[in-house]
């Protein structure tokens, strides 16, 4: 009888953001499949507590950490090493948005957007570029959106940032290719996670609301996080070994139109 083979059995991942949403749907995703992790983001309590959760699956660590600070990012990715011995897979699920029309934005607000989508993937591949060079294959795999491709209404600063990421991953991937080191980027439509199911709710009609978002894509519905999290599977694994440079798109058809 042949047995399954996990197909990150040996990786060695950080995910920032890695408590919540789809950094922690890559996160569980990639623990089914034998990965070792360790998580960060923003909120002790609530890393410990998605920490708990994964630790049925194997070998789980968390600190927190501000993914836009330099000093927390050299910090993270020490103690990644140290408890992994190694890191050979990063997944940056950090990030912010908000409503930011071309005519009244506060160009401050603009800079957070574009800093905390665009700086925690710099610092993330900036401080780990040995570890993952020491460790190829490697894979970084960038969470950006679909916005970063296409345009939309009064979220300039956050087309903007996830442009500029997608430009970001293009660039690195063409830095690290002869070097063992893949990266790419994911670029959902709407996933209903518990922030964005949280910001409809705040709307005068939240049904309607989350339906309008659900059928904004060809395939009318929400994407799942489960689908992203298999998607960051195949990219952390050998099996994508040929694909570098690249944001694939996951939005069910929205910017096929």
């Amino acid at each position: 009888m042949s047995s399954v083979v996990a197909r990150l059995e040996n990786k060695r991942v950080i995910v920032y953001g890695g408590g919540t949403g789809i950094g922690l749907a890559c996160a569980e995703a990639m623990a089914r499949e034998g990965a070792a992790l360790f998580l960060s983001g923003r909120r002790d309590a609530v890393l410990r507590e998605a920490a708990a959760g994964l630790r049925k699956f194997g070998k789980v660590a968390y600190e927190a950490g501000d993914a836009t600070a330099v000093d927390d990012v050299k910090r993270i990715t020490r103690s990644a090493g140290d408890f992994m011995g190694g890191i050979d897979t990063i997944v940056v699920s950090a990030g912010a948005g908000g409503r930011t029309p071309i005519f009244d934005t506060d160009p401050e607000e603009f800079q957070r957007i574009i800093d905390h989508n665009m700086r925690p993937a710099f610092l993330a591949m900036r401080f780990a570029a040995d570890h993952l060079i020491a460790a190829q294959p490697a894979s970084v795999i960038i969470i950006s959106s679909t916005y970063g491709l296409v345009g939309h209404r009064e979220r300039a600063a956050y087309c903007a940032a996830k442009a500029g990421v997608n430009g970001l991953v293009r660039a690195a991937a063409l830095d690290f290719a002869d070097r063992g080191v893949r990266v790419n980027a994911i670029c959902p439509g709407y996933v209903e996670t518990p922030l964005s199911v949280a910001v409809a709710r705040q709307e005068a009609d939240p049904e309607a609301a989350l339906e309008a978002k659900r059928r904004m894509h060809a395939i009318p519905r929400a994407g799942r996080l489960e689908e992203m999290g298999e998607l960051a599977v195949y990219l952390a694994s050998d099996l994508s070994a040929f694909m570098t440079g690249q944001a694939i798109v996951i939005d069910g058809g929205y910017s096929a139109r």
